[in-house]
């Protein structure tokens, strides 16, 4: 029978602690690197996150504008023909639909908006439908 008696030895031990030591060096660097990686992506992220909401922004300031400028010319369409001869004023698809009565005078809207409005008359009301492109176009400042 052969005994085979194991001592420590030191230089293994050491070897294994290094290499222990290497490895754990490694998850570190590695763990330093991807945190980095990540607040970059998150950065350039929150960046373009900041622009869009900044173009939202605009484009809603841009639609409360376009709104408001219609509504002031639909009341100043009003004020011209007379608000007591208005049956109703409304927006269909592209156009500002303005309905009043067979008598009312329309020349008004034909010295502000010339061949653009256009008119239809009926025995019981004048239809009058104004592009709202053109309404946007000859008030709007960009």
């Amino acid at each position: 029978m052969i005994l085979i008696v194991k001592r420590k030895d030191y230089k293994s031990m050491i070897r294994k602690a290094l290499a222990f030591l290497a490895l754990v060096t490694m998850f570190y660097f590695y763990y330093m690197y991807m945190s980095n990686k990540f607040q970059q992506d998150n950065k350039i992220l929150e960046d373009k996150l900041d622009i869009k909401t900044k173009e939202l922004e605009k484009h809603k300031n841009t639609k409360i504008k376009v709104s408001r400028l219609i509504y002031n010319e639909a009341e100043n369409i009003v004020e011209l023909l007379g608000q007591n001869k208005i049956q109703s004023v409304s927006i269909v698809k592209n156009k500002l639909l303005i309905i009043c009565d067979w008598d009312t005078d329309i020349e008004p809207l034909f010295i502000r908006y010339g061949v653009l409005a256009l008119v239809k008359s009926t025995p019981q009301n004048i239809k009058i439908a104004i592009e709202l492109k053109f309404i946007v176009e000859s008030k709007y400042d960009i």
